[in-house]
Parts: C-alpha cells; structure tokens; sequence
C-alpha cells in the first residue's frame, strides 16, 4: 500500500499512467480517493495521474488536526514535491476545488491548470449554525450520513460503490466540521486574480449545496475561466457523469501550452 510521510502523517495515494502531462485528483469533504474510480482508467490511458486520501480520510492517518484548506493544499503540494512530479493540472472535486484554489494562490508555480468540479466556490461557503447538531449526529449515524451523501450524488445514490462511498465518508466523519469551518473562511477572490493558472469549471445544475449563482462568480473570479453547465447532473459529476467528465478534462488539456 503506498503511503507517503507528509508533514507528519502516512498519506495513502496512487500512480498511473504516463503522458505529457500530469492530473492531480484531490476529493472533497467526508469522501476519499475512491470517488475517481470512475474516471481513473479513462484518464490513466492519456495521462499520468495520482490520487491521494487526504488527511484523516480513507487510508492516510488520521491525527485529528490539520482539517481545513490551507493545511490540505500543503500537505498536496509535499506530496507533489516528494513524488517530483513538476507542474500539475490540479482536478478537485467540491472541497477539493477550495484546495485546487489554494495551491494555484500559495505555489502557482506547481499549478499548470486547474479543473474544478462543482468546487467550493471562490468567496468561501458558510455552514449555518443550526446544522452542526445534525451533522454532529451524522457522523455518528450511518443511515443518516447515507441520507446525506444521496443528496451530493442524487443520480447515483445505490448499489455497492455507493456504499463505498458511505463507509468512507464513515471513516472521514471527524473532518466534517472543521472541514465546514475552514470553507466558510476559504475567501481566494482577491489572490485568485493575480494568478494566471487556466481553468475549467465543471457545475452539474441539480446541485443542492452549490447554487449556480455561486459558480457565475467563481468564474468571474478567475480569469479566462471555463464554466460547463451539465443538466440533470447533480453535485458529483466524477461519479455520476463520468464519460462526459473525462471528454470535457481531455479537451480542456489538448488547448494547454
């Protein structure tokens, strides 16, 4: 199992293929490096790619410190380092959007590209207090966080990976609200303007926790920024719109110099 020492802890992550050019999949909040397996093969046969479980998620440790944005981005960024894998296009998934933004904003020397799928928008999202009691009870409750996660992939909320998905968000359950803290502080509008990183913003319209008013402005935020719309795609479109996902990145990276 391959483990990288990362600013303290064991990271868990993957390799495969090879190419020009390098994709760096980063998950979102109480997820893990599962929710590319759809894609991974695909993108494997044109690229080189590397997953990670982030910290306190999946199969790295778990030190019960160190969740919020700014501390992922750094402990990615080590890992590329370690791993001497060069300048990276950055695909981040929800909560991984936020981290995409911050390492193109800390190291943008690092970033050759990012595609940001239904991100964590640009201005940051505030979790209202009135829900931390119910997710304090969801990390608990497995029904409860399989309630949760149906909402976050509405067009692929069954069968056996499905439920992968919900004994990992299980494991990452101790994340969740520090993870819900950090985004309400993760604001990258002003830095994201002086950065020249390409980007291509992927938003499935039936998303229930990122309005598409949101991603209008996280687009206005980043200069020359793409953003897809895909109809009848809910907050997931790695799981639930795999093939066309994969078109649109295959797309996005032939235009890069």
């Amino acid at each position: 199992m391959p483990l990288m020492e990362v600013n303290g802890i064991r990271m868990y992550y993957e390799q495969a293929g090879r190419g020009e050019h390098t994709l760096l999949l980063i998950h979102g909040n109480v997820a893990s490096s599962r929710w590319w397996d759809r894609v991974w093969e695909a993108l494997a046969e044109r690229y080189a790619v590397v997953r990670m479980d982030l910290r306190g998620c999946g199969r790295s440790d778990q030190p019960g410190n160190g969740y919020n944005v700014p501390q992922y981005s750094e402990d990615v960024r080590a890992l590329v380092r370690k791993l001497g894998l060069g300048r990276v296009i950055v695909v981040g998934h929800s909560m991984g959007g936020a981290i995409a933004m911050d390492m193109a904003v800390a190291e943008p020397e690092c970033v050759q590209a990012m595609v940001l799928v239904n991100p964590a928008p640009a201005e940051g999202i505030v979790t209202p207090e009135e829900r931390k009691p119910l997710i304090e009870q969801m990390i608990r409750d497995r029904n409860l966080m399989k309630m949760a996660l149906a909402a976050v992939v509405p067009t692929a909320a069954q069968g056996e990976f499905f439920e992968r998905l919900v004994d990992d968000a299980m494991i990452a359950g101790p994340t969740i609200i520090p993870n819900y803290t950090s985004l309400g502080q993760a604001d990258y509008r002003d830095r994201l303007a002086h950065v020249n990183v390409p980007a291509l913003i992927v938003y499935g319209t039936q998303d229930s926790l990122i309005s598409l008013d949101m991603m209008e402005r996280t687009q206005d935020a980043i200069p020359g920024s793409e953003l897809l719309l895909y109809e009848g795609v809910g907050h997931s479109p790695n799981v639930e719109a795999p093939e066309r996902l994969v078109e649109d990145v295959v797309r996005f990276v032939s235009r890069l110099r």
